[in-house]
């Protein structure tokens, strides 16, 4: 029986999420890596998610997505069609061939005819489409799916991609751990050897930036968010020499470098000194403060009505492990 996965409802929340090919297989090219680049947007465009920072490799990918409390999401027939034609428009991946087409059987053209039509059937097509938006879950299933369909039809190849489900961490949405995970991801080329710098891998948040010559919105959001404006204009500067493992003159930046650097373990970046805690509930985990941890804790058990507990590394309660989480990648 699957556990239920961590999610926030009712408000905006921040994931780290990750998936790998089946057997861990090497099965992307770089340029298959840009063509999953330009799907990862039109996915998160379609359903309503917005993506902080990624890194796409030949056997995984990671993903820093943001969702919004849906509830305040105003979705008319025009944003729906709107955002349907993002996904399954001609250029589309699931419009490509026969094969592929069964998985979006309708084209653009017919959406819009039958939510003018109006009646039982606009609303059945109205719930569907809602129930595909502003939700982890759905957003990691949709470019997984469009991506073997794509990859699978491409090589006339038949069988899964993926391996398993996708594991998530919840995270904080400011502050250090927020800093913290964007930075891993944008590491991970490093940590894989790939590259010595993460700006010369085009295939993740910074690196895109860097090719384009400007960086990704969402990434100054990030360090704004963690020091406001004390960051002020040298807030790319400042990333990169995180990244890098060099930051100075502050206390506070170089112990973050430290647990930056591409030469730390994992075992060390979760650490965080003290100031960070990463915990698994159930399923999933928590990347945060310590009162960021014990909240999200305490708000999972409440749901389930059973009392929280102090989490430690290798303690059971009844048939549930709760761990640290440390190993994970």
């Amino acid at each position: 029986m699957r556990k239920e996965r961590i999610k926030v409802k009712g408000q905006r929340a921040l994931y780290h999420v990750m998936s790998r090919t089946v057997n861990g297989e090497i099965f992307f090219s770089e340029e298959e890596k840009e063509v999953m680049r330009r799907m990862l947007f039109k996915v998160a465009g379609f359903c309503g998610v917005k993506i902080l920072t990624y890194c796409l490799m030949g056997n995984h990918f990671h993903v820093l997505v943001e969702v919004p409390d849906g509830s305040q999401v105003k979705l008319d027939d025009t944003e729906l069609l709107r955002r349907y034609r993002l996904l399954h428009g001609e250029d589309g991946v699931l419009r490509k061939s026969a094969r592929a087409r069964k998985y979006a059987p309708n084209t653009p053209e017919q959406v819009e005819r039958t939510l003018k039509d109006g009646g039982e059937e606009a609303e059945k097509m109205r719930a569907r489409l809602r129930s595909r938006m502003h939700d982890l879950s759905a957003f990691v299933k949709i470019y997984k799916q469009q991506v073997s369909i794509w990859y699978n039809t491409n090589h006339d190849r038949y069988g899964p991609l993926w391996s398993d489900r996708f594991k998530s961490v919840l995270v904080q949405g400011s502050g250090t751990a927020l800093l913290v995970m964007a930075a891993y991801i944008d590491l991970n080329p490093v940590r894989a050897g790939l590259v010595e710098d993460p700006r010369d891998y085009a295939f993740s948040g910074y690196g895109e930036g860097e090719k384009e010559g400007q960086p990704q919105a969402q990434l100054v959001d990030i360090l704004r968010g963690l020091r406001g404006d004390e960051w002020g204009n040298e807030v790319l500067r400042e990333y990169r020499m995180l990244l890098l493992g060099q930051a100075g003159g502050d206390g506070a930046k170089e112990e973050i470098a430290e647990i930056l650097s591409a030469r730390a373990s994992e075992e060390r970046l979760w650490q965080g000194k003290g100031k960070l805690f990463l915990e698994g509930l159930v399923r999933g985990l928590v990347l945060g403060s310590r009162e960021f941890v014990r909240g999200c804790r305490e708000q999972w058990f409440s749901q389930r009505n059973n009392e929280p507990v102090d989490i430690c590394e290798g303690v059971s309660v009844g048939k549930k492990i709760y761990r640290s989480g440390r190993g994970w990648h």
